[in-house]
């Protein structure tokens, strides 16, 4: 039993399994968005797609998130507190790229549109003005493993934080504080409100078990025998899950769909085991099909492996942008949903527009790095 912990720290390297989970999170965030971001009927494959999604997605990000903490070269409380304000910094710009996507086709389609089609857009704009998402919630906990990490918590404080806040959660959200300015500051961290995406209290669990994990996970000196030994459990875990779910809201996808969709967003304690159960079953046959290919620590040759952990590499920029693509097209369309099909042919334009918008940046900004360093050489000279 154990047989996988070392009492020294010695699986300090890369965690390739987690870096490809991210890449293929961004994957289905392609897909989900494009029905989501133009308010557009889902068809049975993306309600199945979004089922399956709603025992990973974000908490995949954020549990990732929590975990990278550790291993992080710059774990230090600054650190954390400037990760934190950049975090937020970037949701509230990316707020405005959203809305400047939004009105970019309205000279265009300015003349047809109907009082629906007008009133959709103020209604868009007023929420995406104050939106929060990804950044928002990820800047929030960052904010919280600072103070951890500065009083030098132990791990098991860290599951206590994150278990209590799992349980207190369904008791605080939607609180009113009926208290100016502070009010509308406690309703981003747990209000639900049209502009709140996802809240940090219910996804700080998900970060705080990420960072108790990879305490732990540094010590494992064979992750062969520490994921065939944890796997049978996480698999039974899934398993009494699926079984609950089924039993208590049936098969029938139009019912399973709202019902998971809930949970996804305000997971309980018993959602948040059982999502990072599945994570954890996702990240043990990605190391396995790893570790037999023989690429777990070396880029591979394959362009879609290539591919998954290009996104993962710089997912911020995919997640940023991504929406700005489906916002344009909703606004071509004059902010009216789009069929199925419509959908789903949106999504390789997306991934494409996209692709071209974080490699356009990412090389221009090279360019302009290297100048700075050979400029900053010559002079040293």
């Amino acid at each position: 039993m154990f047989r996988w912990y070392d009492k020294k720290e010695v699986n300090t390297g890369r965690q390739r399994e987690f870096d490809y989970l991210k890449g293929i999170f961004m994957l289905l965030i392609f897909m989900i968005h494009s029905f989501q971001t133009t308010f557009s009927p889902e068809d049975n494959i993306l309600k199945t797609i979004y089922i399956f999604n709603s025992m990973s997605g974000a908490a995949i990000f954020i549990f990732i998130m929590g975990f990278g903490s550790v291993y992080s070269r710059n774990s230090t409380p600054a650190g954390f507190l400037k990760s934190s304000i950049r975090l937020v910094i970037y949701q509230y710009l990316n707020n405005l790229a959203y809305v400047a996507a939004l009105l970019l086709p309205y000279p265009i389609v300015s003349a047809s549109l109907s009082k629906e089609s007008s009133d959709m857009l103020s209604i868009l704009i007023k929420i995406y003005l104050q939106y929060t998402n990804i950044f928002f919630i990820s800047g929030i906990i960052y904010l919280v493993l600072a103070l951890l990490k500065k009083l030098n918590a132990h791990t098991l404080v860290y599951v206590f934080i994150g278990a209590a806040v799992s349980l207190a959660a369904p008791f605080v959200y939607g609180l009113p504080v009926d208290v100016p300015v502070l009010g509308y500051i406690v309703k981003l961290l747990i209000g639900e409100a049209d502009f709140v995406s996802f809240t940090p209290l219910y996804f700080l669990p998900y970060a705080l078990f990420g960072a108790a994990f990879a305490k732990m996970f540094r010590h494992v000196r064979s992750k062969r025998r520490f994921y065939l030994e944890v796997i049978p459990v996480c698999i039974t875990i899934a398993i009494i899950w699926w079984v609950m779910v089924f039993v208590q809201h049936g098969t029938d996808i139009n019912v399973l769909r709202p019902a998971m969709g809930k949970g996804y967003i305000c997971p309980d304690l018993w959602h948040v085991t059982a999502s990072i159960s599945h994570i954890m079953i996702l990240a043990a046959i990605i190391f396995l099909i790893c570790e037999k290919t023989g690429v777990k620590d070396r880029i591979p040759k394959n362009p879609l492996s290539r591919q998954l952990l290009y996104y993962n590499t710089h997912i911020s920029k995919y997640y940023a942008l991504h929406v700005l693509t489906y916002n344009a097209a909703f606004g071509l369309h004059g902010y009216l949903s789009f069929e199925a099909w419509q959908c789903w042919v949106l999504v390789p334009v997306c991934m494409l527009t996209t692709e071209a918008m974080v490699r356009g940046y990412n090389k221009v900004y090279d360019k302009i790095k290297k100048r700075r360093e050979t400029r900053t050489n010559a002079s040293k000279k």
